[in-house]
């Protein structure tokens, strides 16, 4: 069940936060089974242009030094990104998680409750699996 104290938010609600509240960074999630690979979606106000809001994408497959990365505008950003549900950065983690550049499994231990460092688990699929049982419960689902 997900914490009664985070808002999940959907792609418009969260666009129109970034342009409300420049500085303000948004995440959305994808990760669907067989929970090998997970997308990040950041939804946030560019920098130098107020209430125009970018979105940024970072993916890749657990256990790979390997990933992908795109930035869009909100209006061009692709279907799965408007489908997820977003939260606000600053209730994830620590308050405010570093996750950029991180291996998605370790993406995954800071952001998601009771998913921990990789080495608690007794091989990859052990980790995948219970990863996946964590985020279904805490993360609002598509």
């Amino acid at each position: 069940m997900p914490d009664p104290e985070i808002t999940f938010l959907t792609f418009d609600e969260a666009v129109a936060l970034a342009r409300a509240e420049p500085g303000t960074e948004l995440i959305g999630l994808q990760f669907v089974e067989p929970f090998t690979h997970l997308g990040v979606y950041m939804v946030e106000t560019d920098i130098d242009e107020e209430n125009v809001v970018h979105v940024a994408y970072e993916g890749g497959l657990l256990f790979s030094s390997s990933g992908e990365e795109d930035f869009y505008d909100a209006g061009d950003a692709p279907d799965e990104a408007r489908k997820l549900f977003y939260v606000r950065k600053t209730a994830l983690g620590d308050g405010d998680p570093s996750i950029l550049g991180m291996t998605s499994e370790f993406v995954l231990a800071e952001l998601i409750p009771g998913v921990g460092g990789d080495t608690k688990y007794r091989d990859h699929a052990h980790f995948s699996k219970h990863a996946g049982e964590q985020f279904r419960s805490f993360w609002r689902q598509v």
